[in-house]
């Protein structure tokens, strides 16, 4: 009885402890906010600026959300940014050359996203090397189908015209954002794949002697990553109408963001889960550019430079309860 009791009043501690971490963070963040507003003279907080934050926090948080999948598995693929960029490509094609529409940009997008996934995993897994090799291997092939289906066409990429780009505008947005989120809530905490994927990260060996069938488990969570990743693929194209060819590995950049997203998500995911932390993460990056933009930051250059500083910073913070390498 007494074991049971002590039990309850550890919970309960840790519990108000935690309360009392997530309102430290949630107030740090609007003390940020009124201090950036009050130097930009009121500019950041209104209702026009943060729609615009909100539009472009979407993207990196699809992405963020997808990663989180198998990232958490310990499965880091540099791949990512050329999928979207091939995915997003079959997609459009699909809708527009073949004349199949908003289901063939759909469709098309988010199936070619979790087929390249898997095909990614399954590399990773059979040749049992570290997972950063074949996603760098990945993304080179990636770039270069892309890059030599617009060379043979003679442009620089396909474009989507305005009647296939409804989810690049409000509410669509909006509504994709928040039930992406809620979707990713979900089955980060509320089902079996969500607590496997979680086991695995903390050890395959605990994991496995639970009877978690660590191939399945990352297959799985590679492709609800990739369905994630699709969407964002979507989102990207239906806003910009376009997602650009890239060689050289120049698809990194366009994850940039969601990685830095992933790695905040990590610094606190003792006070939030890792949706929720993505969902926070990607308002405050984004939010951050908007700031640098309007003090004044060149775009490319010094906000490039912002960008990776936050990155190292994300990455430490994540690991700091690590000892050792972090491989």
């Amino acid at each position: 009885m007494k074991a049971v009791q002590s039990a309850a009043i550890g919970g309960g501690l840790l519990q108000n402890r935690r309360l009392r971490a997530q309102i430290l963070l949630f107030s740090g963040i609007i003390v940020v906010y009124l201090i950036c507003n009050a130097v930009l003279d009121g500019r950041l907080l209104t209702a026009m600026n943060l729609r615009i934050i909100l539009s472009h926090a979407v993207f990196p948080a699809l992405v963020a959300w997808g990663m989180s999948f198998f990232f958490s598995t310990g499965i880091i693929d540099l791949s990512v940014g050329s999928n979207i960029i091939l995915s997003a490509n079959v997609g459009c094609l699909l809708a527009t050359q073949l004349k199949l529409g908003m289901p063939g940009l759909i469709l098309g997008t988010v199936l070619t996203c979790m087929l390249l996934q898997h095909l990614n995993i399954r590399v990773i897994m059979d040749l049992e090397i570290p997972s950063w090799i074949p996603g760098l291997g990945a993304a080179m092939v990636y770039e270069a189908i892309t890059s030599q289906y617009t060379y043979s066409r003679n442009i620089m990429a396909l474009d989507l015209p305005n009647k296939y780009r409804p989810l690049g505008n409000m509410p669509y947005l909006g509504i994709v954002y928040f039930a992406a989120f809620i979707i990713a809530y979900i089955l980060h905490n509320r089902t079996s794949i969500g607590l496997n994927i979680k086991a695995l990260g903390g050890s395959q060996q605990v994991a496995a002697s639970m009877g978690i069938n660590p191939k399945k488990t990352v297959i799985i969570g590679a492709l609800i990553g990739a369905f994630f990743i699709g969407w964002g693929a979507i989102i990207q194209i239906s806003y910009a109408g376009r997602v650009y060819a890239t060689t050289g590995l120049g698809s990194l950049a366009s994850i940039f963001q969601a990685l830095a997203c992933v790695l905040l998500s990590g610094s606190i995911s003792s006070i939030v889960s890792p949706p929720v932390g993505i969902l926070i993460s990607s308002f405050f990056v984004v939010s951050i550019f908007n700031v640098l933009t309007m003090l004044g930051v060149p775009s490319g250059t010094g906000q490039d430079i912002f960008l990776g500083v936050i990155v190292i910073v994300c990455g430490i913070l994540s690991h700091l309860k690590h000892k050792g390498v972090v491989k």
